[in-house]
């Protein structure tokens, strides 16, 4: 069977709340992801936070010790040095970087301070050279995406995942039957919150666990026939 990736975004859902973060990442455990993701890199201004988008820096040795304990792992996406240099301290194995700072010329320092700890990258947007960075294909458009855009084959395309932002599974399951060992997809416990864009588009837990599920009976149905 080929290795699937399964990752839960969490990105800005917790609204700010360290008792939500908590929760999400205990319903990304049980609905079978893998890795449980947030988006780390700007601090508290006054009593809000930037767009509510980040996850506090000064919650990471909590986010790291919970994901440890519930038995899940622990990866964001890095928008900043200080976030890079905290996670590092707090033992964060493998990193995001988000297409935002991939195709950003002036985040080119950070993205080679990630890349050179020679821990796993996952890199949205972007192809590197260096052994330890995976592309991970997403369609940097607006969000959500109604007509989501793929490579027809993954591994000759030289891309190693998807990170999707349409509505259900469905864009998630073809990309796995064309070769993407990577899947990124954002969770969310209420669809109907709306001070939050990207529960729009999310999938509550259920459908999570559903796609990880039909994801893992793809991969095996594919076997040894490709890469």
């Amino acid at each position: 069977m080929r290795s699937i990736t399964f990752v839960a975004e969490i990105g800005s859902n917790h609204k700010g709340e360290k008792s939500l973060a908590y929760e999400y990442i205990r319903q990304a455990k049980l609905a079978g992801a893998d890795i449980a993701k947030f988006q780390l890199g700007h601090r508290r201004t006054g009593a809000t936070y930037q767009h509510m988008r980040y996850a506090p820096m000064e919650w990471i040795e909590d986010l790291a010790r919970w994901c440890d304990d519930i038995g899940i792992r622990f990866m964001a996406s890095i928008f900043s040095q200080d976030a890079l240099g905290l996670a590092e301290t707090n033992g964060m194995q493998e990193y995001k970087i988000a297409h935002q700072v991939a195709l950003d010329e002036e985040q080119a320092p950070l993205v080679a301070n990630i890349i050179a700890t020679n821990k796993p990258v996952y890199m949205s947007g972007a192809h590197h050279a260096s052994p330890n960075v995976y592309p991970i294909y997403v369609h940097a458009g607006n969000y959500p995406e109604y007509e989501p855009h793929m490579p027809k084959d993954f591994h000759s395309s030289g891309w190693y995942g998807y990170s999707s932002h349409a509505h259900g599974a469905g864009d998630a399951l073809l990309a796995i039957s064309r070769g993407a060992r990577f899947i990124e997809k954002h969770v969310t416990l209420s669809k109907v919150e709306t001070s939050i864009r990207d529960n729009h588009f999310a999938l509550d837990f259920s459908e999570f666990g559903d796609m990880v599920k039909y994801g893992n009976e793809i991969a095996t149905a594919l076997g040894n026939r490709q890469p």
